[in-house]
Order: C-alpha cells, then sequence, then structure tokens
C-alpha cells in the first residue's frame, strides 16, 4: 500500500460512493473534522475569553509559518481572508492604474477574476481578454496582448472548466521583464500542485480553502510579494491590520509593514483549525509527490479515455498543462445527469449535457477512475 492509498482511511465517503468532486467541494478528512469539532466544543463548554482571543491570533501567525514554507515564501507575506473572490480585490483595487491602462486576463478564467477587472472600465482601463481554443490559453495568446500599457496579467493557475494547468514560470518571467504585475488565481490547484511564487515570480496569489485544500468555505489566503506590497494601496482596512490588534488607541491608526495589513476583522478561527491539520498533512507526504501522484492518475484518466470510441478527453493537454481536473466529452445521448450518476453512488460534475468534469486528487486512486470510464463503457454498448 502506498502512502496516498493509506490516506483513504480519513474519508469515510470513499467507502460507500466513487468521489472525483474536489473542484466544486474537496473532502474534508477525520482529522481535520476532528480539530474543527474540539474547536466548537471547546467554545461551545467554556466561552471565549481575552486569554482564548489572544491565542487565536498567534495561532493565525503559526498557521501563517506553515503555509509560507508551502508556497515557498516569508510568513509576513501571507494574509487571511473570506475567500479567494474577495481577496483578489485587494490586488485589482490596490495596484496603481490610470485611464488608458490596460490588464490582460482571458475569457475561460474564473468569473470573479474578470468580473474584477471589467469593474475597473468605469476608471478608463482596458480589459484584454484572450480567447480560448478546446479549452486552453496558451502563454503566447496572453502575452501577445500585452504592450507598454500593460498594468497587470492575471490568470487561475488551473482552469476550472477543462483542467488546463497554465506556464506559471514562462508568464511570471515574462511580467517580471516588463514590469507587469503578476496575479494568479489558486483555487483549484493550491494543496494539489506544486507551487512556488519565488521560482514562478508571482507578485500576488489567492485561494480558497474548501477545495483541494479540504477545509471550510469562509477562509482563503493570499500572498503579497515583497516587491508588489509596498506599492499596493491600501484599499480596505480594519482593526486586524495594525501593529498592536489588541491594544488599540482608536485615535491612532498605525499599520503593520507586512501583507496582515490588509486583514480587516475576526478571522475564520474554526476553519483554521481543520487546515492545520491538512497543511500538515500536505507537507508530509510532500508537495512534489502529492502533484507526481495526482497528474499520475490524471495520465491514467487520459489511457482509459484513448480505449473509447466516442469520448474524448477536452483539450487532450500535453502533460505539463494537465492537473487534477480532466474533463470528459462524450455523446448527448448518454444523458449524464448528477441524479444519474447519484444513482451509480457517483459523485462528479456534468457540465451541460455532453461532457462532465473529473477532479482527482490524492485520496482518490487509480479503482475511482475505473468506476467512470467503465460507466462511460457501458453507455458506449447500450446506447
Amino acid at each position: 500500500m502506498n502512502k496516498f492509498e493509506s490516506q483513504r482511511m480519513y474519508y469515510p465517503v470513499l467507502g460507500y460512493n466513487t468521489f472525483l468532486n474536489s473542484a466544486q467541494n474537496g473532502l474534508i478528512p477525520s482529522y481535520a473534522a476532528e480539530a474543527m469539532s474540539q474547536y466548537i466544543q471547546h467554545r461551545h463548554v467554556f466561552a471565549l475569553d481575552v486569554i482564548a482571543m489572544t491565542a487565536m491570533w498567534t495561532d493565525a501567525d503559526d498557521l501563517r509559518v506553515k503555509i509560507a514554507r508551502m508556497l515557498h515564501c516569508k510568513p509576513g507575506e501571507i494574509l487571511f481572508g473570506v475567500n479567494s473572490s474577495e481577496l483578489f480585490n485587494i490586488f485589482s483595487n490596490g495596484i496603481e492604474l490610470h485611464p488608458g491602462d490596460n490588464v490582460v486576463t482571458y475569457d475561460c478564467a474564473y468569473f470573479a477574476m474578470t468580473y474584477t477587472w471589467f469593474n475597473k472600465k468605469q476608471d478608463g482601463i482596458e480589459t484584454r481578454i484572450a480567447h480560448e481554443r478546446n479549452g486552453a490559453v496558451s502563454a503566447e495568446d496572453l502575452m501577445v496582448l500585452c504592450d507598454e500599457h500593460t498594468r497587470a496579467l492575471t490568470v487561475c493557475h488551473v482552469d476550472f472548466e477543462s483542467g488546463y494547468r497554465h506556464d506559471l514560470k514562462k508568464l511570471g518571467r515574462f511580467c517580471r521583464e516588463r514590469d507587469i504585475w503578476f496575479g494568479v488565481d489558486a483555487t483549484q490547484s493550491c494543496g494539489a500542485m506544486n507551487i512556488d511564487v519565488e521560482e514562478m515570480q508571482i507578485d500576488f496569489l489567492t485561494t480558497s480553502t474548501y477545495k483541494w485544500l479540504q477545509c471550510l468555505l469562509g477562509l482563503g489566503f493570499a500572498y503579497i510579494g515583497s516587491r508588489l506590497l509596498p506599492q499596493l494601496k491600501q484599499s480596505v482596512i480594519g482593526w486586524v491590520g495594525t501593529v498592536d490588534k489588541l491594544h488599540n488607541d482608536p485615535m491612532v491608526l498605525e499599520l503593520t509593514q507586512d501583507a496582515r495589513r490588509f486583514e480587516c476583522g475576526g478571522l475564520n478561527f474554526c476553519a483554521m483549525e481543520g487546515l492545520k491539520t491538512t497543511v500538515d498533512a500536505y507537507q508530509r507526504l510532500g508537495k512534489q509527490d502529492v502533484e507526481d501522484y495526482i497528474l499520475f492518475l490524471a495520465n491514467y484518466a487520459y489511457e482509459r479515455a484513448a480505449q473509447l470510441k466516442e469520448c474524448r478527453i477536452l483539450g487532450d493537454f500535453s502533460p505539463e498543462h494537465r492537473s487534477g481536473i480532466v474533463t470528459i466529452v462524450y455523446p448527448e445521448r448518454f444523458c449524464i445527469t448528477r441524479a444519474f450518476l447519484q444513482s451509480r453512488n457517483i459523485n462528479a460534475m456534468p457540465q451541460g449535457p455532453g461532457r462532465c468534469r473529473l477532479s482527482i486528487h490524492y485520496y482518490n486512486n487509480k479503482g475511482d477512475i475505473d468506476v467512470f470510464f467503465d460507466l462511460l463503457e457501458e453507455l458506449e454498448r447500450e446506447r
């Protein structure tokens, strides 16, 4: 039994359901559920006094250290928030933009990314859109749109519909050489694909924690690189971003000089208890080993798809652009709906009548993938 197969014992749902839907909501392992339950039970029995409140902020800073190790950055470059969508606005509203400037993104990025740039039209900022081709937008498609007025280029590390994984090293190098801010939404990759923000030359990165990081809705975090941080306008503010948050003078505003200055108020400490355990597990399993195992399973899905007569994988991406998301295209007559999949004890995400998204995490195995592709083989024979 390999180390990933042994992880399956922490996910009871895998005993009765084929779960291939981490891109929507990741499974919560038993040890994370227990940590969060203990937090709630302690609050229930003992309430919350100032000593416990102080300890929670210390715990938050300890978690920053763990996340910084995961992303290869400094703890002072990490801040917490509600979700990736909210946090990304710190970037879009904080960089210096003037009428006539432009930003570059693409049409199949997650909505929260495109919407935040469309909102800048009222300020005279142009949003330049690269268009996907068979589920992919290449680095070249994005770079060709940049000129001397481009102030930011933003991508989702892994695209939520197709699973296309962008070449962040190439894009980061291109942006750094031209003094263009590089922003990344890693919600569909953080906790699955290995991320090194320094090597990838990322200036700003966000993620929510309820998908591949196996935690709850209502918690996300962001990375702000040291090059960007001093130049990022304070677009949000609250009592938490101050030098001494627990002893504030209401008439004196003194912000911390690290990324915490963008934290506004109380954090989701319950979710943090769970996140501490899943980040620890990720580190123990090994960042590169996790990515390699997930891609091994994704490649197996490609092999199974190649054996089918009427089905294919959207994009048929080369290995360097694959991720834990694999989207299968099949004839509409298969009539694969959520209800139909549930009747077969399969949890995956149909995307309209002719395709379905599988999202494969390290708690999956080849048997899970076989269940879905055996179903496709059956439908090819019978329908």
